[in-house]
């Protein structure tokens, strides 16, 4: 028995015992007496105190029942070498890991003798693996997989425990290639609690994870199990102790019939003792609390708190299942800004909208109950462009946010659509179908529709709507993108409640509701115009300007290119936050983006084509001659008046600026808006080596392009000249400038 603890402790990692780690707890504050008692339930759920405590009535409408994961089965290997050194000190194979050490207080000898009588007991139970392809993945490719589909919103970027996040544990000695790949494809299996959900992935990127997780050269493994009567003998006494050291309680164990072996009562413990203590007596589990988890603990256990919300209680399990860790919500959290390089995009045109996972804000009373169920489930992969994958964290966690989720986020006095008139009978919604072509309010142009691209943007599909999204929410959200979330670049084409199309008598809820029906009767009716063309798609602005966002050249991956009937065209670049160009004649072509976004950018169609400056359009000079900055503005998207006309929005720090241009005779005049005074504003207008001006406030460039700017002045940079204009506020903060740009 002495060689036996000799060999364990020759194996044990050196670094010192971390507290367990539980992201619910951590990861928020607990500064005050009501998030201390908030912080201490999390932890008592996470470490289930309840499996082995009685709760009275009270206590169970707070506490809940955590199982462990489920012993004796395929998926949940434990090779001999593993079992003894987990057995003799969980904290030291699994740094920061929420299973107590057991057999804390027995001496050498004791302890080697309940681990050896507990390992051939349990082995004895546990089934072969399940046979699986081997397939030999590649480390790299694991890694980024890992670090890019939401792994290390959990776990460390690099793999590696560090006290803080998620510990993963010394895998590669408890894994083959095969088991782990199992693992990964579906972990409720074992662990239906749901802290490690299931990430939808396939077997080829299982294999790849698997790889890179098990890099690690593995430890030489201990000598296997005693065989003979000896082994009988010690499977016996294994019995005895799983069922003594209260094992049963927290883990599930098949077809195996194990009493409980309950503890005194929660309203009974003495917080000075037992398991709260910081160092626990011989027959208390030792979690290595450290003394913030136990004050919780003990701030939880002393309160009486008022009857739990349905927000109270989808709040808590949204902290105990890390939903903060990729997703916001108002009240809860938002994702830890040291990990939001990790979310990515297939494509850089739709912006942070295009790599972060939505917001959570009101989400029970955007999703239908189902389709809630279905995100839960990791079952409704809408966004494909987004690299972070939502997992699936199992049937009964599903069904309790479904539930507290949906009355959390209900909504009162909310305006249903009529629903009235010819348009939505099935199969004629002739106006849904209007407004979301090209000749309407051109959905199309952003949104796929049933599979079919976009004619720009790759965007969220529409035909998903339906079986989504509430009608009452849809309505909402139309008239107002940004006050459910801010940024986005979806506009709103009814602002304050008022139509921009003509179309339907401008009457905004007739509008939204044809295109909800529409939608909905998508299966039975035609594509909008603009989706039903095949190959190259001229845009032609006829009756009113078109917005299309693209790749273009001269304005980059965030190019909004702006067509006007009268022929004269521009393109604003959202990237840099500036007009990048403009030309006289055709609009533009959306075939270089019709079927592929990785094509080269498209070009004007038109002639007499004006390249503008590059970088930011308004800045910040502390002296005349410095450097022209490279940022300090912040893009906030653009709304539609009633005509179509664009007005672009962007911001330098509290300053809010608005930019439009509209057709004046040969040219564009454009008015910009501020409001928030900053001294110091300075508008670039044009850069040229010459400049000719033959009266104040006009000048020409190159016999090519003449601008009418008062109170614009000249600067030489280097090789090149700027023209610039100081932005001049009143008195109330505001002030707005007025220029013209025409061809020669």
């Amino acid at each position: 028995m002495i060689r036996t603890a000799i060999i364990i402790a020759c194996h044990l990692p050196l670094w010192a015992v971390a507290q367990p780690v539980v992201p619910g707890f951590d990861r928020f504050p607990n500064d005050t007496p009501a998030a201390q008692i908030a912080g201490g339930e999390v932890l008592i759920n996470e470490l289930n105190c309840i499996a082995c405590h009685t709760a009275d009535k009270e206590q169970r409408q707070r506490f809940e029942s955590y199982p462990a994961p489920v012993l004796f089965t395929a998926h949940n290997p434990a090779p001999a070498g593993w079992l003894k050194r987990w057995l003799s000190a969980p904290h030291n194979l699994k740094q920061g890991t929420i299973m107590p050490n057991l057999l804390h207080g027995l001496n050498q000898n004791e302890k080697a003798h309940t681990i050896e009588s507990l390992r051939h007991y349990l082995l004895s139970l546990t089934p072969p693996m399940v046979n699986l392809t081997i397939f030999n993945g590649n480390a790299n490719a694991g890694k980024k997989l890992y670090q890019n589909i939401g792994c290390v919103q959990c776990h460390s970027p690099d793999a590696k425990d560090n006290g803080k996040d998620s510990p993963l544990g010394e895998l590669q000695q408890k894994y083959t290639p095969v088991q782990l790949i199992q693992f990964l494809l579906d972990p409720l299996h074992s662990r239906p609690s749901g802290r490690m959900p299931r990430v939808p992935m396939t077997k080829k990127e299982a294999g790849h994870i698997a790889a890179f997780l098990l890099s690690r050269a593995p430890l030489t493994q201990d000598a296997g199990l005693t065989k003979g009567p000896d082994a009988l003998k010690l499977r016996e006494k294994g019995k005895v102790f799983y069922q003594k050291l209260r094992c049963a309680n927290c883990h599930t164990t098949g077809n195996l019939s194990v009493a409980t072996n309950l503890s005194k009562p929660l309203a009974k413990l003495d917080i000075t003792q037992g398991c709260l203590s910081a160092s626990p007596p011989k027959k208390a589990p030792h979690f290595h609390l450290n003394a913030k988890q136990r004050e919780a603990i003990t701030a939880a256990l002393k309160a009486k708190p008022a009857a739990l919300t349905s927000q109270k209680r989808t709040h808590r399990r949204m902290r105990q299942l890390n939903c903060t860790g990729c997703h916001t919500r108002k009240d809860l959290g938002e994702p830890d800004a040291a990990r939001d390089k990790f979310f990515l995009t297939t494509g850089n045109d739709l912006g942070d909208e295009g790599r972060l996972p939505p917001l959570l804000t009101g989400v029970g009373a955007k999703l239908t109950e189902s389709a809630l169920h279905k995100v839960l489930r990791g079952d409704d992969a809408v966004r494909p462009y987004m690299t972070t994958r939502m997992p699936d964290f199992g049937e009964a966690h599903a069904k309790f946010l479904v539930k507290n989720l949906t009355n959390a986020d209900a909504r009162t006095n909310v305006k249903p659509t009529p629903r009235e008139g010819n348009e939505n009978k099935v199969g004629r919604n002739q106006y849904g179908r209007e407004l979301m072509g090209v000749n309407g309010l051109n959905c199309i142009t952003c949104h796929q529709l049933s599979s079919h691209k976009s004619l720009g943007i790759q965007a969220m599909d529409l035909a998903h709507s339906p079986n989504r999204l509430r009608p009452e929410w849809f309505r909402d959200y139309l008239i107002n993108p940004a006050a459910f979330r801010p940024g986005t670049r979806m506009p709103s084409f009814w602002p304050s409640g008022k139509a921009v199309s003509p179309i339907f008598g401008r009457n905004t809820e007739r509008q939204i509701d044809s295109l909800w029906v529409y939608l909905n009767e998508l299966k039975q009716t035609r594509l909008p115009e603009g989706l039903e063309k095949k190959g190259g798609f001229e845009l032609k602005p006829t009756d009113r300007p078109i917005v299309f966002r693209t790749f273009m050249e001269g304005a980059g991956t965030h190019a909004i290119a702006i067509g006007f009937p009268a022929g004269i065209h521009a393109a604003f670049d959202s990237e840099q936050v500036r007009w990048a160009l403009m030309w006289r004649g055709k609009f533009l072509d959306a075939e270089s983006t019709w079927d592929n976004r990785f094509t080269p950018l498209a070009p004007p169609l038109g002639k007499s084509i004006i390249m503008l400056s590059s970088g930011p359009t308004v800045a910040f000079l502390k002296k005349l001659e410095q450097p022209w900055p490279k940022d300090g503005l912040q893009m906030q998207g653009y709304r539609l008046a009633k005509d179509g006309t664009p007005t672009l929005l962007y911001a330098h720090d509290n300053t809010k600026i608005t930019d439009t241009l509209t057709p004046r005779g040969k040219g564009l005049q454009r008015r910009m808006e501020f409001v928030g005074a900053k001294d110091s504003l300075w508008v670039r207008l044009a850069t040229a080596k010459v400049f000719q001006s033959d009266k104040p406030g006009v000048w020409t460039i190159e016999n090519k392009l003449s601008i009418i700017a008062p109170n614009s002045r000249i600067r030489s940079v280097g090789e090149k000249s700027e023209l610039i204009i100081p932005v001049k506020f009143d008195d109330s903060g505001k002030a707005t400038i007025e220029i013209e740009w025409h061809w020669q």
